[in-house]
């Protein structure tokens, strides 16, 4: 998820420190589902360190939660006619996505193609996470430009520079060349992050509004950024898939509860079947939303690839992912969407 939320400035009178903290949902879900999954993540790499196999970890999560987070995109795009009318051509994106992978593979360069793919999978995930905080600095009315901006940097290269030192690391002969590259990418995040803090501190100290989610969600995520790709590097190129589950099941956690939040909302209202169609059906309980997710994830990858096990099928269902990187980066733009911003309760 990306957002492209812009808020009021924050009234003067405004409480500092943590006192009057506004949240997405609600402090508990938000914690529970935004910050705390985060334990999910660091759990998923303690069974990989104990020895659990790695396949039964990789089904739980591709079939209970990754798989379905993504087309769970679908309840509030395809089945919603009004989005499908506000979308238009751009739903068609998927027919030549799906051909990307199989290109890749006829022309021999499978390694670049899922390389291709992790990396824009990680950025996905990364740009989810600046969504959050956005959503969290409207919510609470902070609009400093200097704090947006270093908000914005601080968790793109928490993200892009351990994803970069593992590509590194992993894909290019040991040498000098690399022992620069990784120390270089460490010390901007070092710098990165020393200005970061200096400016929280400053920030409390002046008797400012603190936003305490903000600072719990990197709490968590950072330190897990670095574990799971710092782990995932002692198995080569393969070794991405590690990283993928315990940063996607962290991910997917948080997506699925704000698409669920956001399709209660928005489509309960009285009015909602005639306007959106098939997607206010779903949206008449969880259950529903996450069986069609789980039924879709099922029917449109496990199914194809048990029946025709070929080798350039795999590539192809990318463009599956790839569509609901494209439309994420769409559809939660809270800024000139009206609707949008009242399923959030914005």
């Amino acid at each position: 998820m990306s957002t492209g939320v812009l808020s009021p400035s924050f009234a003067a009178q405004a409480p500092g420190g943590f006192s009057g903290t506004r949240w997405i949902i609600s402090r508990q879900d938000d914690l529970v589902w935004f910050v705390g999954t985060a334990l999910v993540g660091y759990l998923a790499l303690a069974l990989m360190v104990a020895g659990v196999p790695l396949a039964l970890i990789t089904v739980v999560w591709l079939l209970g939660v990754d798989g379905p987070h993504v087309t769970g995109t679908v309840t509030r795009t395809y089945f919603d006619k009004q989005e499908r009318r506000r979308l238009g051509w751009l739903l068609w994106a998927l027919v030549p996505l799906l051909f990307i992978g199989p290109l890749a593979v006829y022309l021999g360069q499978s390694a670049l193609f899922y390389l291709f793919a992790v990396c824009w999978q990680h950025y996905h995930i990364t740009k989810q996470h600046v969504g959050f905080v956005m959503l969290w600095k409207a919510k609470n009315k902070e609009r400093d430009a200097t704090e947006m901006r270093l908000d914005r940097w601080f968790l793109l290269a928490s993200g892009v520079i351990p994803l970069a030192l593992f590509v590194v690391k992993t894909r290019i002969e040991p040498g000098t060349f690399v022992n620069a590259i990784t120390a270089g990418g460490i010390a901007v995040f070092a710098v990165l992050t020393a200005i970061f803090v200096v400016y929280q501190i400053r920030k409390w100290r002046a008797g400012k509004p603190m936003n305490l989610p903000k600072l719990l969600l990197l709490a968590g995520l950072v330190p897990l950024q670095w574990l799971a790709f710092g782990y995932a590097a002692r198995f080569g190129p393969d070794g991405i898939v590690r990283a993928g589950i315990a940063l996607g099941l962290f991910h997917s956690l948080q997506y699925h509860r704000l698409m669920w939040f956001h399709n209660k909302n928005r489509y309960q209202t009285p009015d909602a079947r005639a306007k959106h169609g098939f997607a206010a059906v779903l949206a008449q309980g969880f259950g529903y939303y996450f069986a069609a997710a789980v039924g879709l994830y099922f029917i449109a990858d496990v199914l194809p690839q048990a029946l025709f096990p070929v080798q350039w099928l795999p590539a192809a269902l990318w463009g599956i992912a790839f569509m609901h990187y494209l439309l994420d980066s769409k559809i939660w733009r809270v800024r000139g969407d009206k609707e949008l911003a009242a399923a959030l309760q914005m």
